[in-house]
């Protein structure tokens, strides 16, 4: 009976240490964060809130803004990567892990900035930054990144984008079958000239893909002469719509007759 008794209490001496150790060890991130130590996962990137600034005269964000770029209290531009990261000391920055944005093959990513320059008058996209495919929000904002919806687009892949700057939708890829063809009516360019239904042929926009280039060699907002064939196309719906028509037969024996407008 001594022994069974001298066993028990054993048994329970023991878990009175294995107890706390197991819940520090589930705990450790916890722990860690106290002592100002991040860990940022693999598939994430860390979104930096500062609560407040004692010293320097970047105490607040401009007015307007609502990402900082030289410290100030508020979202910071720069997020963490994956790993670790020391000094975020808890009671002066808030840290967010968002996964890291993916878009699946057979999508694209339609972006929208929350911060940045107003659209210039005449415009409803946002002219492209290089920003590494929306992944470097101070390059986007230094470099002169407009609010509002973007006419660049992220093609399928895994990006780090920063979740307090950006937001992210998916949309299907176009495709045009075969025996059909494409025809589109940009959003973004210059305006028509009177009595003109259709604007000219614009190279280097590879099929409408590439809207800043389009807009940028002088391209016209409208219906368009150019045409798209079959294939799959990488295009921004908020840059341009696709309208599929089937192509048009001459049967052996006849002719066709254009009518030009």
């Amino acid at each position: 009976m001594e022994s069974q008794l001298g066993e028990s209490a054993g048994f329970l001496w023991h878990l009175v240490w294995i107890i706390p150790l197991v819940a520090l060890a589930l705990a450790y991130k916890l722990v860690l964060r106290v002592f100002g130590v991040v860990i940022i996962a693999e598939d994430s990137v860390g979104v930096v809130t500062k609560k407040f600034v004692v010293f320097g005269s970047n105490k607040r964000l401009p007015s307007g803004s609502i990402v900082a770029l030289n410290g100030e209290a508020g979202t910071q531009a720069d997020t963490l990567a994956p790993g670790l990261h020391f000094g975020y000391w808890p009671w002066q920055y808030e840290i967010e892990s968002e996964k890291v944005v993916t878009i699946a093959e057979g999508k694209i990513g339609i972006v929208e900035a929350r911060d940045g320059k107003p659209l210039t008058d005449g415009h409803v996209l946002a002219r492209k930054v290089e920003c590494g495919s929306f992944q470097d929000a101070r390059a986007f904002l230094i470099g002169g990144g407009e609010r509002g919806p973007q006419i660049a687009i992220i093609p399928p892949g895994t990006y780090r984008v920063h979740t307090g700057l950006f937001t992210v939708v998916q949309e299907d890829v176009l495709e045009i079958p075969d025996g059909q063809v494409g025809i589109v009516t940009t959003k973004e360019g210059k305006t028509l000239a009177k009595g003109d239904i259709a604007g000219c042929e614009i190279n280097g926009h590879n099929a409408f893909q590439d809207g800043q280039t389009f807009v940028d060699n002088g391209g016209y907002r409208g219906l368009q002469e150019q045409v798209m064939l079959a294939g799959r196309y990488y295009i921004n719906p908020r840059f341009a719509t696709v309208q599929t028509v089937p192509m048009t037969e001459v049967p052996i024996a006849h002719a066709g007759v254009v009518i030009a407008y």
